[in-house]
């Protein structure tokens, strides 16, 4: 079975070290803190490059919260939504 590499990248987001890792195979992209506590995880719908230049893009802005900007941009699937697209098939 093909298990997929982490990608993970360190950063600095609302003035805190951030480590991102995410997961292709899953989607799932968790948020730690320097500490290695999980601060946040989610679902990044889009590919590992597509978040690093979101994240170079909101570098060069003075964006206040930009964690929460960041993910809200891209909300996760909802549980119906999936339930729904379930059910279709």
């Amino acid at each position: 079975m093909f298990t997929s590499k982490a990608c993970t990248a360190t950063c600095v987001l609302d003035g805190k070290p951030v480590t991102l890792t995410f997961f292709p195979d899953s989607t799932l992209l968790r948020i730690t803190d320097a500490n290695g506590h999980c601060m946040r995880e989610t679902r990044w719908p889009a590919p590992w490059r597509t978040l690093l230049a979101t994240l170079r893009e909101f570098s060069g802005h003075e964006a206040r919260d930009q964690l929460s900007t960041l993910l809200d941009s891209f909300p996760a699937t909802s549980k119906l939504s999936r339930e729904h697209a379930s059910a279709l098939a």
